[in-house]
């Protein structure tokens, strides 16, 4: 990854002689919020639970206080309202202002002073995308596909420029707490050797974030699983209610394993091509099965039908639960796992024509 230089701007840490050992205060001062509750929640599972709360009263900051144990990525947010800020938990002192969008905030806390410095550096690049997702919404409504395929080649422009600007910092900030946020929005990217070498290298006090370990447990589950090892066998419930495995599916042929959900647009704009695919090469060997990550089974079903997917589909409707994701250390979807006639993985993650070109070397 190369390197860049970056400026960070001056932070004011406040300085704090009463706080207790071993304890965090957070002053709220935040815009609209009298008579609201506002809510401090860590994510766990991929859902948001509550850690603290405070009532807001009229002309009162609100004061939210207590422990935790080393860094923790929290979310503050108001009661019945869309949006949140994304803080990084200590035992320090903060004093938020402003609103929930647009927060100033003073901490004695370094890891979120690098938080706010980073926020600072890469402020633009969330309002570039919003406005690009507005107009591809607007281009959508008219059904004009070039617009579309236009702006969408902006979004993914602007997002490679911020993806650089994030590798560059993870290589120069290997003992920043932020490093591990950047890091758990890419590494699905990664290949299991790189993501390997870059979490050996965070410093080791980082180790103990809910990311890091989330991250550290899916590269170990790919590790099994990478090119040129044998595919891991395992069976779920198909549409009609039966147990089928996937070694009852690969039988000799080669296996294209297709981890999606109904939900997930790119899976969804991916089926058409899967499914040229297997109708142009199923009678020479190929076959499809589909591991959905859905969490509602009609829904799965009638993504079935909608998009025509003629192979088979096998699902525990557990959503990122799923017991074949899992295994598979799935990051995100879609995700294929190619797999010859003699049962060893030949390649991930291939999508277009790069996909069709592994299937038709292996039949």
């Amino acid at each position: 990854m190369r390197k860049i230089t970056i400026l960070f701007l001056a932070v004011l840490a406040i300085q704090s002689c009463n706080q207790p050992i071993g304890s965090y205060t957070v002053k709220l001062d935040l815009e609209g919020t009298e008579g609201k509750w506002i809510i401090l929640s860590a994510q766990v599972n991929r859902e948001f639970v509550g850690f603290d709360s405070a009532h807001v009263e009229p002309g009162i900051p609100a004061v939210l206080s207590g422990s935790i144990e080393g860094v923790r990525t929290m979310y503050l947010s108001v009661k019945g309202e869309k949006g949140s800020l994304r803080l990084l938990m200590e035992n320090a002192e903060y004093s938020i202002s402003g609103t929930i969008e647009k927060p100033l905030i003073e901490t004695t806390s370094k890891a979120q002073n690098d938080l706010n410095a980073y926020n600072e550096l890469t402020g633009s690049f969330e309002g570039r995308l919003s406005s690009i997702l507005e107009a591809y919404y607007a281009a959508s409504e008219t059904e004009d596909q070039a617009a579309t395929d236009s702006i969408l080649n902006i979004y993914y422009s602007i997002n490679e420029e911020k993806d650089r600007i994030d590798s560059a910092y993870i290589a120069e900030n290997m003992s920043s707490y932020v490093s591990v946020l950047l890091l758990r929005g890419t590494f699905y990217t990664y290949e299991t050797e790189d993501l390997e070498a870059v979490l050996n290298a965070l410093a080791t006090p980082l180790h103990q974030m809910e990311e890091y370990k989330y991250m550290f447990g899916i590269m170990e589950k790919q590790k099994d699983v990478v090119v040129g090892k044998p595919y891991k066998d395992f069976g779920l419930e198909t549409p009609d209610g039966e147990m089928l495995k996937v070694s009852e599916v690969h039988n000799g042929n080669v296996l294209l394993i297709d981890f999606w959900a109904s939900w997930c647009g790119p899976c969804r704009r991916s089926n058409p091509e899967l499914v040229e695919l297997y109708n142009v090469y199923h009678a020479q060997g190929l076959e499809i099965l589909g591991v959905s990550l859905d969490n509602d089974r009609e829904s799965w079903l009638k993504a079935i039908d909608d998009d025509k997917l003629a192979w088979h589909h096998i699902s525990d409707v557990k959503g990122w639960q799923c017991e074949g994701s899992r295994l598979y250390g799935v990051p995100s979807i879609p995700h294929t796992v190619l797999v010859d006639r003699d049962g060893i993985i030949r390649a991930k993650k291939l999508h277009g024509e790069e996909l069709k070109e592994a299937i038709i070397a292996l039949l």
